[in-house]
């Protein structure tokens, strides 16, 4: 009876060591499927997430822009003040083909032109006979100089390209006429 009477008083402390050995338990196990605070946002990944989306639209706008297009060539015309576009527009269709000509593909060279000796140029020399440059933006810048070298604007553009004898074919002018 006696052990009986310890082992009812040894009772409640066993109780209280098993209930708090469960709640601490429970409560680690919880702590584990906690979910980790959320680290610090860095102040500044805002800006650069921006930053970012920003130079991706104008990269999509840059090779769009340097796409070899009718489009593009209206803009490049527009952008570098070349005089009497739509005739010089007729001039890039006779000489390239339409855009198909190696010349034009392989030189990127819309005009047919030759590597100028005299006056500033953009051409980075010659391939298959003709001035070749990087892109065929530059071929238009390169026209741009050409025809700030040669032409003062008194003439009709298709009396001056026929007085500096630009093409070789005498029905150029003609062709010009017809596009």
């Amino acid at each position: 009876m006696e052990q009986k009477k310890k082992k009812q008083r040894k009772d409640p402390y066993m109780k209280l060591f098993i209930i708090t050995a469960v709640i601490g338990v429970l409560l680690v196990g919880s702590l584990a499927f906690v979910p980790d605070a959320e680290p610090e946002e860095d102040p500044y990944q805002e800006r650069l997430d921006s930053i970012m989306i920003e130079l991706d639209s104008l990269k999509v706008q840059y090779d769009k822009l340097h796409k070899l297009s009718w489009e593009n060539i209206d803009y490049w015309l527009e952008a570098f003040d070349i005089e009497h576009p739509e005739i010089v527009k007729a001039q890039i269709a006779v000489e390239t083909g339409s855009l198909t000509s190696t010349i034009c593909l392989e030189n990127n060279n819309l005009f047919g032109m030759k590597e100028p000796r005299v006056r500033e140029t953009t051409a980075l020399g010659t391939k298959r006979r003709h001035a070749y440059y990087a892109t065929y933006i530059d071929s238009i810048k390169d026209y741009k100089l050409w025809q700030d070298n040669m032409y003062s604007g008194e003439d009709c553009y298709y009396t001056f390209l026929d007085r500096v004898g630009y093409a070789e074919a005498n029905h150029y002018i003609a062709a010009l006429k017809t596009i």
